[in-house]
């Protein structure tokens, strides 16, 4: 139990379930060759895809490979530039990242087909188009905050212009012009929406990167993490009431506008705390060279295993994207609970993942990752099944339904995190370059194309069901076929993506190198 009780903390910190999907944190190393911690006791981590390079990463919590950091890397960092005020700015902006990626991700599509009168398959386009934009700029902008050098460091000033576009976007999503038919106003909507991920990528990709710079030695980047996840599920669970906020405002145009006005709020107020407390912290230059872009996305697919492990993420995410996109609608019309209800199964669901991780973990020193992975994949699934028997139920049955999901997908996710883990130790150890901001750049921009692939998916699917659009929040009738589409793509899409994965983390497991 040890070993468990080392990694705990981490795991399950760094990693968590949501009831509309699977969701985890993003992996970062810290651009370093690391070097191997023998007889840590953590020699389980193997069955898990992890070698023992990744020791250091468990107990950090931050950086795959932090061992090679030399002290003249961390010259101006030390233990005064993390004393708690520093600590508590720097991880605030978790809060504003995690609204404004969830808070859209629940109500924009149903926002768009029951107030705008848009159809279900247009919506879908309209959120999709732009985001697959996204996936061009995310790596440009972990290139590009590699290589900046100015008087104000690497990452704050993107990340300044971040936090201005992204908390406007937020109040733009929901103060929409009227337009004279449904392809004009999409068109407006995938503007917003552009321009709202633009913001986004130049905050979270400079953010993601500077938490492994930050922190001078072991016991700092174990705060950093620690810090950091905690206040991402402040940010998700806050995302998660977004809907039951709406209903608590009276619902209708004015609700959602009241709601974006306060939530903007929160995200400029936690993102801008993040830049002014980094103020005056010095960051490693980068050492990767001046090259296009087109040369990066070579760089990153020439990583065989990591590019497989990116189609295991894409799965995920897809499947969380479909989640997010549907939950709405199948809280309205098949189950017929309020909206408020997602911010409860959210917090039941984090408990769930957190006060089962010392069960997995000791699961792990007897089973393989694929084994564990399919037992988290066919609980989630049963989680969606159960769903089905929630209609007109009280919301205390949510709780424990929460639980479950909790449970199961803390299974699944831990096993991602050690292969993906491992298979960037090896690269790092390969190359020694510093390529964090690309790679995290490419895991960014693979989560948005796969959350706005899923609201396409949601969109084309209601549309073929016959589901009809409204306007001003108006319910009209929908049809019995509209209402299976409904659970069928909640539930039903969502089973197909996760007992898929299994078969490709099957395959993975077997190729994936152990770190040297």
């Amino acid at each position: 139990m040890r070993e468990a009780a080392r990694l705990y903390p981490i795991v399950t910190l760094t990693l968590w379930a949501d009831p509309l999907g699977a969701n985890s944190s993003t992996i970062r190393t810290g651009g370093h060759r690391g070097r191997a911690v023998r007889g840590s006791g953590l020699g389980f981590l193997t069955r898990l895809g992890v070698g023992p390079h990744l020791t250091e990463f468990v107990e950090d919590g931050t950086s795959v490979l932090a061992g090679a950091t030399s002290e003249a890397s961390h010259s101006g960092r030390g233990e005064a530039a993390l004393k708690a005020p520093r600590l508590f700015g720097f991880s605030l902006g978790m809060i504003g990242e995690r609204i404004f990626r969830d808070a859209p991700a629940l109500l924009l599509l149903i926002f768009m087909t029951n107030y705008l009168a848009i159809p279900p398959a247009l919506a879908g386009v309209a959120i999709f188009i732009p985001k697959i934009l996204i996936i061009f700029v995310d790596p440009m902008v972990g290139s590009f905050s590699d290589r900046l050098n100015s008087r104000w460091g690497r990452r704050r000033p993107l990340m300044l212009a971040g936090s201005l576009l992204t908390s406007l976007s937020m109040i733009l999503f929901f103060h929409v012009p009227h337009f004279p038919g449904s392809v004009p106003q999409s068109i407006y909507m995938s503007l917003i929406v552009l321009l709202g991920f633009m913001g986004y990528s130049l905050f979270s990709v400079p953010y993601l990167t500077m938490a492994s710079e930050i922190a001078g030695g072991d016991d700092e980047r174990r705060k950093v993490m620690s810090w950091r996840v905690v206040f991402m599920a402040v940010g998700l669970s806050i995302s998660a009431f977004a809907g039951g906020l709406v209903q608590s405002l009276g619902g209708g145009l004015r609700g959602y506008a009241t709601m974006s006005w306060i939530y903007a709020g929160i995200c400029l107020f936690t993102m801008l705390s993040t830049v002014v407390a980094t103020r005056g912290i010095a960051t490693a230059p980068g050492d990767l060279e001046r090259a296009s872009v087109i040369s990066r996305f070579r760089m990153v697919a020439a990583n065989k295993t990591y590019m497989r492990l990116l189609l295991v993420g894409f799965g995920q995410k897809l499947g969380e994207g479909v989640g997010y996109g549907s939950f709405a609608y199948f809280c309205i019309y098949v189950v017929h609970q309020p909206l408020n209800a997602i911010g409860f199964v959210v917090l039941a669901s984090t408990a769930g993942q957190v006060l089962a991780q010392p069960l997995w973990l000791r699961a792990s020193r007897r089973w393989s990752g694929p084994t564990l992975y399919t037992v988290g994949v066919l609980g989630w699934c049963l989680n969606l099944l159960l769903w089905l028997a929630m209609k007109d139920q009280s919301q205390y049955w949510l709780i424990p339904l929460g639980l479950q999901a909790g449970v199961s997908a803390g299974g699944f996710l831990m096993v991602t995190l050690g292969m993906l883990s491992n298979t960037m130790a090896a690269d790092a150890a390969k190359t020694g370059s510093n390529r964090e901001g690309v790679y995290s750049g490419a895991w960014l921009a693979m989560e948005k194309l796969a959350f706005a692939l899923g609201a396409l998916v949601v969109g084309v699917l209601l549309s073929l069901f016959g589901f009809k659009e409204s306007a001003g929040g108006a319910m009209i009738h929908q049809s019995f076929m509209a209402i299976l589409g409904i659970a069928v793509i909640y539930c039903g899409v969502n089973m197909v993506i996760y007992l898929g994965s299994i078969l490709a983390v099957r395959q993975i497991a077997s190729e994936t190198p152990s770190a040297p």
